[in-house]
Order: C-alpha cells, then structure tokens, then sequence
C-alpha cells in the first residue's frame, strides 16, 4: 500500500509541534483573558483599570493573583515588544529582593506556564 503525497502531508501535520498561541493585539487584551481565566477557576484577580491613573505604587505589577494553597502571582502584562519603564524595573528587582516574583508576561502561553510551574494548572483542563 503506497502513502498519497496527502496522506503524508495529513501526517506531517499531526506531527509538528503545535504552534504557541499569538500574543493579543493589545495589553487589555491580555488583562480580560487572564481576568476570564481566574474568574473561572474562582481565583482572586486584584487590578486596576488601564484608563486611568491608579495613583497606587509607582512601578506596581498590572495584576495580583490569589490562587489556590496561598499562591499570590503578581503578573506584569506586556506587549509583544513591551519594555518595564525604569519604575517596574526597579519594582522587579526589589521584590525579587523580599523573594517575590514578578512575573513579566505577553502571552495567555506565558501565563499558563507560569501556572504549570506551581502545579496550578491541570493539563487537557480548561478553566
């Protein structure tokens, strides 16, 4: 039995790795998926809104979460080429200090593996 040229083409395809989701078009994008997510899994998301100025910390991360067994991630949404100004650099670098993580991220990809490192999220399982 001879393999079409669209058989192998069909096999090649089941084979390659999956590609990684596209980072959104936009910060708020991001912000809503992850805000859908947590909401989903009953997990506290602690933000602000984008439109206006929070007058909170300088250089404060986008986003807490308070997710299962006391796991608090505080997440930095960026863009696909979005830099931490100088106040989040130094943010960063400071909790890193008190041993916290800020965890810079551009992509729901990213976040997910963020979640997988804590063994928070279940594989094949949507929130």
């Amino acid at each position: 039995m001879r393999l079409t040229e669209s058989d192998y083409r069909d096999i090649l395809a089941r084979l390659a790795p999956k590609k990684p989701t596209p980072p959104p078009a936009s910060e708020s994008s991001l912000h809503n998926e992850i805000r859908e997510y947590c909401r989903l899994r009953k997990w506290i998301c602690l933000t602000g809104s984008m439109a206006h100025r929070t007058h909170r910390t300088v250089g404060e991360p986008d986003m807490a979460v308070l997710a299962d067994n006391g796991v608090v991630l505080w997440i930095e949404c960026k863009t696909a080429k979005g830099k931490l100004s100088p106040a989040q650099q130094a943010m960063k670098h400071w909790m890193e200090t008190l041993g916290h993580t800020m965890h810079v991220i551009r992509s729901m990809d990213d976040f997910t593996s963020i979640l997988r490192d804590w063994d928070l999220s279940r594989e094949n399982d949507n929130p």
